[in-house]
């Protein structure tokens, strides 16, 4: 069965690798993925909170101080303006 399957050149391989490289490394992605976790974070904490107001103002919270984090550690300098 194996003499059945033709492996893929390397080139397609290294051109597949770095289309998955810049979409996990683009800003919309990582912003979307700080929003899921937040959320995640959120909901796991949520029988700590009381109130929806608490709940809703720790995930902007968290999803803010996440998203500053990000900003600040790794965009270049000259990006910030």
């Amino acid at each position: 069965m194996r003499f059945l399957y033709k492996r893929p050149r390397m080139e397609q391989i290294d051109e597949e690798l770095n289309t998955v490289m810049d979409v996990m490394v683009s800003d919309v992605f990582v912003y979307l993925d700080l929003f899921v976790f937040s959320l995640i974070f959120t909901f796991l904490l949520s029988s700590v909170w009381h109130s929806l107001a608490l709940s809703i103002l720790f995930f902007l919270g968290t999803y803010s101080l996440f998203s500053c984090v990000y900003f600040f550690i790794f965009t270049p300098k000259n990006e910030r303006g």
